[in-house]
């Protein structure tokens, strides 16, 4: 009877705690964040997802003449529904991997894709126990002009899901965000401060002129976006980009 009615204490104890330890959110938040926490100690967390994908991933990148924690960009083409994944090799960037996004299919809710510009990942980004598999938020670059922080604060911001999951942002199979998720999280704890993805509608033809003329005339979703694509296709380094007037633009080295 003794032994009931401590382990009866302690469960309670343990609960309390763990709600202590979280931030005040309302109750079903609360419910969310516990079973998420539940699940990593569960071994379902990011931990069991490294140690699972990770020795597949590191023979692919010895096959590839590259290694994990290396610098990372991703680019994504919206109306090719690819994903890439570059790494850098010893100076320049090389493709290592492109995934598909997944199709609208029976009750996923993949509907849509995010907005076509420049984005960066940081650690505060990657969300391991999320509802969708795994998440890895996408934050717009800004002019830091007080609007556009403004309007990021108050806008959802896209991400990358598992399970086939998100309407406006990009969903991926979880056999294709695994990997994803490793080599980002792996260059951000390696030193990469954070993670550079260009969105695009498609590949360009950089010698377009309609396309050169309509990027610089602003007629476009993103202008500037082309002499960023252009940037990279010349030289396989990801350009440092800043934005200006609602335009990017790629800073001279």
């Amino acid at each position: 009877m003794r032994a009931k009615l401590f382990a009866f204490i302690t469960l309670i104890g343990a609960g309390a705690a763990g709600y202590t330890l979280l931030p005040y959110t309302p109750i079903p938040g609360y419910f969310d964040a516990f079973a998420n926490r539940v699940s990593a100690l569960a071994g379902f967390g990011a931990e069991n997802i490294r140690n699972r994908v990770l020795p597949e991933l590191e023979s692919q990148l010895s096959n590839a003449d590259l290694t994990i924690g290396t610098p990372v960009f991703i680019r994504v083409f919206n109306a090719e529904r690819d994903l890439e994944i570059w790494l850098r090799g010893d100076k320049r960037y090389r493709l290592f991997k492109r995934v598909g996004f997944c199709p609208p299919n029976g009750d996923k809710t993949q509907t849509g894709f995010a907005g076509l510009g420049v984005y960066n990942i940081t650690r505060e980004g990657l969300v391991p126990n999320s509802p969708h598999h795994l998440e890895i938020t996408l934050t717009p670059l800004t002019s830091g002009a007080p609007e556009d922080t403004r309007e990021q604060g108050q806008a959802t911001p896209p991400a990358i899901y598992g399970n086939c999951e998100g309407s406006g942002s990009i969903a991926l199979e979880n056999s294709d965000i695994e990997p994803v998720f490793i080599l980002i999280d792996t260059a951000l704890r390696a030193g990469q401060s954070q993670v550079p993805v260009h969105i695009f509608e498609q590949h360009q033809n950089m010698d377009d002129a309609l396309a050169l003329a309509e990027d610089a005339f602003e007629s476009v979703p993103a202008p500037g976006l082309y002499d960023v694509y252009t940037a990279f296709e010349r030289t396989r380094i990801p350009p440092e980009v800043h934005k200006a007037n609602g335009r990017y633009q790629v800073d001279a080295h």
